[in-house]
């Protein structure tokens, strides 16, 4: 091994092969796998490396997913402006905003009653999407929702829904206020979208578990793969 012509045994092939992921698996090993920069003990860490990263950034795709979670649910939840028979109410929620509409006139833009109308039908397509109207409602909306499913777990159903819009003198700016009765009543879309988001956590955290075993297999065999052709005989016996 140590002369002119580098070679290793079958068995100390198959004893560090054993020890290497199947990426990092050779028929035959040469004296490059233990010289220079890309020597195995170097792509074995490497290797590591990369399982490490590859796990932090599913932990990361997690807590993104979990910080949906809430925003998700709330989308759910239907809303009514009347009161319904068939609904438990669980109590008052209210938000408002101050958001800015660039134009002269905004006030008039709020007289026809349009927003109110667009608001009472809730998600209805009273406006194009784009306009910005309709993004300070819906934002302001979403906010009322998100309070209500956070203060009452249980909501589901948002009734005796309403708003009031105050323009703020001639800025433009214009002050949303909503409120509504949050209750538990028909609605199995909050359920079913917060089932299909702990399933997709539950798939990524299986990941995580897998990459994990592999991690934690390679880091306590590091220590076993020689780095240098004078430790081949040594540590694969």
């Amino acid at each position: 091994m140590f002369g002119k012509k580098f070679e290793m045994t079958e068995s100390q092939t198959e004893k560090l092969n054993s020890l290497l992921p199947s990426n990092l698996q050779q028929k035959v090993f040469e004296k490059r796998h233990f010289t220079g920069e890309y020597k195995i003990k170097n792509q074995h860490r490497t290797y590591r490396e990369t399982l490490a990263n590859q796990i932090d950034k599913i932990k990361e795709e997690i807590g993104d997913i979990q910080s949906t979670l809430l925003k998700e649910k709330s989308s759910m939840i239907k809303i009514f402006n009347c009161d319904l028979n068939d609904a438990k109410p669980l109590g008052m929620v209210d938000v408002g905003a101050i958001h800015q509409f660039s134009g002269s006139s905004t006030g008039e833009r709020f007289a026809g009653g349009l927003i109110g109308y667009a608001l009472e039908m809730a998600i209805d397509d009273v406006w194009k999407k784009s306009t910005k109207q309709e993004e300070a409602v819906n934002e302001t909306k979403l906010k009322l929702l998100m309070k209500a499913i956070s203060i009452f777990p249980n909501c589901n159903v948002l009734t005796n829904f309403d708003v009031d819009f105050r323009e703020m003198g001639s800025s433009g700016n214009v002050f949303i206020y909503m409120r509504g009765t949050a209750c538990e009543g028909k609605n199995d879309l909050v359920k079913k979208i917060e089932k299909e988001i702990q399933q997709k956590i539950k798939s990524k955290e299986k990941i995580i578990e897998q990459q994990q075993k592999l991690l934690d297999d390679a880091k306590n065999k590091a220590h076993l793969i020689p780095e240098t052709v004078e430790q081949i005989e040594e540590k694969l016996r």
